[in-house]
């Protein structure tokens, strides 16, 4: 029996286009099948700082991250605590912006699609590590220096001190001021003679209220309309900060829309951007409505 070569090559062709077909299935399953978003906060830590610098602002202590992968590692890796360590070995004197992407945030999220972070970036302030030598000057508080009697011979011991700290704060120091206060002579005595104090230094705060746009978070934010469009955020900020316009609008106010068609409706969360040093009061916001122009 005679067989022409085109009989023998159709078996083997339709192998091949079963194996294809086989293969397709495999990676629809694995890739594509049952991928789903979540939305994580995300703590951050910090490390590499190099040795001579020292960070003056821009730190922050999480982010907002939004995952897309499989639905068995979605849902295990959405039920533990996250940190993520950011290296700032390469940041200079100044200001350097350091973006969050899914390279440099550790390994435990890059076997996810890292489709949003919030912030973006971090905009860190650095100044060199310094160190100064400054004498310490004694500030009398007593009535004996008005009345007979004089006050002489003071002495402080040890008589300088060593600041360190940013270049720029220590270089405007020229004494460290030190508060003694002298009682007139009685037959009181206290025991012991001395005493530590301590003290810390606060900036006094105080509460504003702003109302911000609802800005949508996505590619195609044009298409989408937000019903409230605005919503009253109370927040609470150092007073020296509250009349400075650059600083309150770094407050924002974001949602990310849902899957839509066009013309569809939908509702989301709205989610808080505070800059450093600023505390919300009203952290939880009702649900606005999300419609996908047609």
């Amino acid at each position: 029996m005679i067989f022409s070569k085109n009989s023998r090559k159709a078996p083997h062709l339709l192998s091949l286009l079963v194996a294809f077909a086989v293969a397709v299935g495999m990676w629809y399953v694995v890739s594509v099948r049952d991928r789903l978003e979540v939305q994580l906060e995300v703590g951050i830590e910090y490390n590499g700082i190099p040795s001579g610098l020292v960070v003056t602002d821009g730190l922050v202590s999480k982010v907002q991250v939004r995952l897309r992968g499989p639905e068995i590692l979605l849902r295990s890796i959405s039920s533990r605590s996250l940190t993520e360590a950011i290296n700032l070995s390469n940041i200079k004197k100044g200001t350097t912006i350091v973006p969050l992407t899914s390279d440099n945030m550790g390994p435990s999220l890059r076997a996810f699609e890292l489709v949003d972070v919030q912030p973006p970036r971090i905009v860190i302030t650095a100044d060199t590590l310094a160190e100064r030598s400054v004498p310490i000057r004694a500030v009398l508080e007593s009535p004996l220096r008005s009345g007979a009697l004089t006050v002489e011979n003071v002495t402080v011991s040890p008589a300088s001190v060593t600041l360190r700290g940013p270049e720029g704060v220590i270089s405007s120091i020229n004494n460290l001021p030190l508060g003694i206060r002298l009682d007139p002579p009685s037959l009181v005595t206290s025991n012991p003679a001395s005493v530590k104090v301590q003290y810390t230094i606060t900036s006094g705060r105080t509460v504003v209220s702003r109302r911000c746009k609802i800005s949508v978070e996505a590619q195609n934010a044009s298409q989408f309309t937000v019903e409230p469009s605005h919503v009253e955020v109370m927040v609470e900020v150092p007073e020296a900060l509250a009349r400075n316009s650059s600083y309150l609008k770094r407050l924002e106010v974001m949602v990310v829309p849902p899957a839509l068609e066009p013309g569809q409706k939908g509702t989301a969360e709205p989610r808080i951007q505070l800059p450093e040093g600023m505390t919300i009061l009203n952290p939880s916001f009702d649900s606005v409505t999300i419609t996908r122009k047609k």
